[in-house]
């Protein structure tokens, strides 16, 4: 008898995502969910908290809210990962700036519009982890 071929929904090695949102609710949500999907998630609530992360840990990919609390919003959040000698994926979440808003979005990925269903987010996460769907 030939056992059918089946697809492991987790990705064969752990890789990383920042989650980088300020309201706990979203933030735990998202991060729970990459967490079951068997992604190592590393979380930040700040600005100063993301930049510290990326500063010392490499990630695949940043999810990151454009207005989060610190002296630099989201999108500085997003350029200091792509200025990194290997720069992770990087999705931008807004609920208070759409996409058309903000042309210098489309340079860093794919921008998801708030309120958001996370299986569409965790969809798009694996989507721009893994382009050819492996």
């Amino acid at each position: 008898m030939n056992a059918a071929k089946i697809t492991p929904l987790r990705p064969p090695t752990a890789l990383s995502v920042l989650v980088v949102e300020d309201d706990v609710l979203t933030r735990c949500a998202i991060a729970d969910e990459l967490r079951s999907d068997g992604y190592r998630v590393l979380e930040a609530s700040s600005v100063a908290d993301a930049v510290a992360i990326l500063g010392t840990v490499p990630v695949h990919l940043v999810f990151v809210d454009l207005h989060v609390p610190g002296p630099r919003d989201g999108l500085r959040v997003a350029r200091f990962a792509q200025d990194l000698h290997l720069p992770p994926r990087i999705i931008l979440t807004s609920g208070k700036v759409r996409p058309e808003d903000l042309p210098e979005a489309a340079e860093f990925g794919p921008f998801v519009v708030k309120p958001y269903l996370i299986t569409r987010v965790l969809d798009l996460i694996r989507t721009t982890l893994d382009p050819a769907g492996n």
